[in-house]
C-alpha cells in the first residue's frame, strides 16, 4: 500500500511515499480501516524531525499520521458489533497504529467511533485530534472551575488553528461562554464569522497590531487555553481562581508515562521539575495551571459527533491535497511545522472517495 512514510528523522521536505505492507489485525480490539483521508497535526511532524525523540523515540520506517475517516474492512474478536465491514469511521489511533496518511491503517475500538452522518470524509479527517484536545481542556476547566464554564470569559489564542477554532466553537456553543476572546492576524480576522458561525467569537484582537496584554484588562478572564505558549506571560490576565490549560508547553514527566515508559528517569525528573515551576508561578497569582497530553477517546468522538450533527461544531479545513501529490503534501505539513500561515487542518485525501457526502 501507499503510505506517507520516512525512512530517517527529517524534515517535510524529505517526506517520501513509500510502499509499505498492509497492517495486519493482532489484537482483538483492533480495527482495519481503509482510509478515505488523514490530516496532519503539528505533533506527526515535530516526532519527524527527531525533536522528541530523546523521549519518544520511534521506529523506522515511521508512518505519518494519527487522524482518519474511512471505511472498516475487517475488526479483531472483541470489537463491538456497531463496527462491522462497510461501517463509515473516524479514529485519533493509538501511538502504536501511527500511519493513518496510508490507503489503510489499523486503530482500536477505544479510539474510533462512527463517523457523523453530516460530515464528509475530508472534515470528518479534520476533527479527532484536535477536536480531543480542544474537549479535554474545557472538560477540565468546567470541571475545576467554580460554576463551571457557563457565564464565564474564556481566552483562546490561535483561534483558526485546527485546535483553537473547535475549542472556540465549544466554549461559546457546548460549554455556554459569556464572552470567548481570541487572536488573529489581520487576514484571518476577516474570515472568522464565516468559518465560526456568527456571534461565536465576541472579541479577535489583531495580534499583528495590538498585544493582547495591553488589550484585554488585568485579572479579566477566567480561562485560557494556551494553544501558543503564552501561558506564563497571560497570568496577570486571569482572575484568581481562574485557570490555564496548556496544550503548548512541555508535557509532565508523568503525562508520558504511558507513552514513553523507558523514559530516562532524569529526563522525567527534568520535565516535573519545570512544571512544578509554573505551577508556582501561577499559583502566586492565585490561578491553577496544568499542561494537558490528549487521550485518544472514542467516548469523547462520540460527544463531538453530537454536537457537530446538533449543528454546535464545524471543522476548519484549510489545504487539502491527495496522496499522489508529494510536493503539495510537503508544502501543507512544512506549514503545520512552521505553524505560521495555515488556517484549519491539513488534510489529505486518500484515493477516491465514494462515501458519505463525497469528498
Amino acid at each position: 500500500m501507499r503510505s506517507l512514510a520516512i525512512e530517517k528523522y527529517c524534515k517535510p521536505q524529505d517526506y517520501e511515499i513509500l510502499d509499505l505492507p498492509v497492517p495486519e489485525i493482532k489484537s482483538a480490539d483492533e480495527l482495519l480501516i481503509k482510509v478515505h483521508a488523514g490530516s496532519i497535526n503539528p505533533v506527526d511532524v515535530k516526532v519527524a524531525t527527531g525533536a522528541m525523540k530523546t523521549f519518544w523515540p520511534v521506529p523506522m520506517p515511521l508512518k505519518l499520521g494519527h487522524d482518519l475517516s474511512g471505511t472498516v474492512i475487517a475488526v479483531g474478536s472483541d470489537v463491538p458489533g456497531h463496527f462491522k465491514p462497510g461501517t463509515e469511521v473516524y479514529s485519533r489511533s493509538p501511538e502504536y497504529c501511527s500511519g493513518t496518511v496510508s490507503e489503510y491503517a489499523l486503530s482500536t475500538a477505544s479510539t474510533t467511533a462512527l463517523k457523523p452522518s453530516s460530515l464528509s470524509h475530508i472534515q470528518a479527517a479534520a476533527i479527532p485530534l484536535a477536536s480531543l484536545t480542544a474537549l479535554q481542556a474545557l472538560d477540565a476547566a468546567d470541571k475545576n472551575i467554580d460554576g463551571g464554564l457557563k457565564g464565564k470569559k474564556v481566552l483562546i489564542p490561535g483561534g483558526l488553528s485546527g485546535t483553537g477554532s473547535i475549542a472556540i466553537q465549544l466554549a461559546k456553543n457546548v460549554f455556554g461562554a459569556s464572552k470567548v476572546i481570541t487572536t488573529l492576524s489581520t487576514a484571518k480576522a476577516a474570515k472568522a464569522e464565516s468559518l465560526l458561525g456568527e456571534g461565536v467569537v465576541d472579541q479577535i484582537i489583531d495580534y499583528t497590531k495590538n498585544d493582547m496584554a495591553a488589550v484585554i484588562p488585568r485579572g479579566s478572564v477566567d480561562f485560557m487555553f494556551d494553544t501558543m505558549g503564552q501561558a506564563l506571560a497571560s497570568l496577570h490576565l486571569i482572575k484568581k481562581g481562574g485557570m490555564i490549560v496548556s496544550v503548548s508547553s512541555l508535557p509532565f514527566g508523568s503525562d508520558l508515562k504511558d507513552l514513553a515508559p523507558n523514559m530516562p528517569a532524569i529526563i522525567r525528573w527534568t520535565l516535573n521539575s519545570i512544571g512544578a515551576v509554573s505551577k508556582y508561578r501561577a499559583r502566586r497569582y492565585g490561578v491553577d495551571y496544568s499542561c494537558l497530553f490528549m487521550r485518544p477517546s472514542a467516548a469523547d468522538l462520540t460527544r463531538l459527533s453530537g454536537w457537530i450533527e446538533e449543528g454546535k461544531l464545524k471543522p476548519v479545513v484549510g489545504r487539502v491535497t491527495g496522496l499522489e501529490n508529494l510536493k503539495e503534501i510537503r508544502e501543507g505539513c512544512e506549514e503545520v511545522l512552521s505553524g505560521k500561515g495555515g488556517t484549519g487542518k491539513f488534510v489529505i485525501k486518500i484515493g477516491a472517495i465514494s462515501h458519505g457526502g463525497g469528498a
